[in-house]
This record gives C-alpha cells, sequence and structure tokens, in this order.
C-alpha cells in the first residue's frame, strides 16, 4: 500500500510542478481551478496503474531483494507513468502545424483547459492590481529603471525570461499607445516575472523618481515624417512659435 502511495505522490508532484511553472506569479490560483485537478489526479492514476501492471506480471528488472524489489517497481512506475503520457504515438500534419497523437494529447487538453480556467480567474484580480501599483507611473521614465530594478530584486530570472521581458518592453515604447497605457501594460509585464508583491515593492520605492509631474502630457504623439515621437512633437513646437498665425 505504501509503495501505491509513494508512486502516486511521485506521479501528482510531476503535475503541480508543470502546471506551477506555467503560474509563477499567484500558483495558489490553481487550487480553485476544476481543470488543474484532472490533471494532477490522471497523473497520479498513471502511477498507481503502471505499478498495479508491475505487480500483477511480477516484473523485478533482474532485482532479487524483495525490499529492493519494491522499490525498484515504485521508481519504474512513476518515471514511466510520466513518459508513456507525455509520448506520442504518431504524429499528423493539421494546415501548418503538427499534431501529436497519443496519451500526451489527453494531457495537452487538460492543460490548454486549466490554461484557459486561471486565465479568466486572475484577469479581474491582475487588471486590478496592475491599475492600482502603476497609478501617476510614467512609463517614459519607468520603462527603463523599473524592469531593471525587479530583475535586480529577483536572483533566479533565466537569462532567457531577461531577454523576452527586454523585447516585450521596447515594442511596448514603440507602440502608439497613451503613456498611461503603456505604464499599465508595463505593470502587467512585470507581473508575469515578478510578481505582484515585489512589483508593488519596487514601484513604492522608486515611486518619487517614476511619477508623472503634474501636467506632463499622457499621450505620445505618433511619428511624423520618420521622426520618432519625441522629435516630431519638438518639431511641431517649434513650427507653432515661428509661425502663430499657422
Amino acid at each position: 500500500m505504501i509503495g501505491y502511495v509513494v508512486a502516486v505522490s511521485l506521479s501528482c508532484l510531476v503535475g503541480v510542478a508543470e502546471l506551477v511553472s506555467r503560474y509563477r506569479d499567484r500558483p495558489t490560483t490553481l487550487v480553485r481551478v476544476p481543470s488543474t485537478w484532472a490533471y494532477v489526479l490522471i497523473n497520479g492514476g498513471a502511477g498507481a496503474g503502471s505499478l498495479l501492471m508491475l505487480h500483477t506480471f511480477d516484473w523485478r528488472f533482474g532485482v532479487q531483494s524483495p525490499h529492493m524489489v519494491a522499490a525498484t517497481q515504485v521508481l519504474v512506475a512513476s518515471l514511466g507513468s510520466m513518459m508513456v503520457f507525455r509520448s506520442a504515438v504518431f504524429t499528423v500534419r493539421v494546415g501548418d502545424e503538427d499534431v501529436a497523437v497519443g496519451p500526451s494529447t489527453l494531457l495537452t487538453s487538460l492543460l490548454a483547459a486549466a490554461d484557459r480556467g486561471v486565465d479568466r480567474m486572475q484577469a479581474k484580480t491582475r487588471a486590478h492590481e496592475a491599475g492600482e501599483i502603476m497609478r501617476g507611473v510614467s512609463f517614459r521614465k519607468s520603462k527603463l529603471a523599473l524592469p531593471t530594478y525587479c530583475l535586480g530584486l529577483l536572483q533566479n530570472v533565466s537569462a532567457e525570461d531577461q531577454a523576452d521581458l527586454r523585447t516585450a518592453v521596447d515594442a511596448l515604447a514603440g507602440s502608439e499607445m497613451t503613456d498611461g497605457q503603456m505604464a499599465l501594460n508595463l505593470g502587467l509585464l512585470l507581473m508575469n516575472v515578478a510578481g505582484p508583491d515585489v512589483l508593488r515593492s519596487a514601484v513604492d520605492t522608486l515611486r518619487s523618481e517614476i511619477m508623472a509631474d503634474e501636467g506632463e502630457p499622457r499621450r505620445v504623439p505618433p511619428p511624423r515624417d520618420g521622426q520618432g515621437h519625441e522629435g516630431g512633437g519638438e518639431a511641431r513646437a517649434e513650427l507653432a512659435r515661428a509661425n502663430p498665425d499657422q
């Protein structure tokens, strides 16, 4: 009986680790999504079924000691079920994508359902938190300082995640949204990496330096004649001062 408990626990742990890695900012939300429980329980059921099969056919893998046989069967059942349920029998070409057909299809469908459930549950909370944390923050002043400070506070952000964040911030800076809209989206990007608590602490620390000035325009003017946002605005201001009648 202990062997089944260990096999199921190890298999479930793999499923939990997969889900937690996808929602690092607030993994506790997964507890309230039914599809996540189904995903974890299927992983556990696969471990128990594999161990039952090993006991039924009395596969010992060349081990003679009864205690070592039990431990080996538990490990093989746990690891074997992980590989089998994540494998594909064959691949089908659908349009421009290769679709794997096999046991992994079931887990992929459940994982997608968990993604949708967690996204819907977190969307309202994230919108409220991002609006509260980034209220009054200037994107122009914070686009470099705030991401750099958040990444400095964290010690285990991979180089790939840092590069993806820089690419997303650069793309955001080149958009035609208002400064306030870009600041709000910057907060959402940083929440994905650092979580809301770290972001709130970083904004509180830098607040005196990244807050928008009173009367500062919150809309970024569109580019004109191939010029950037700021250059186009200065050129129009100079033209208005030189020709007040126009």
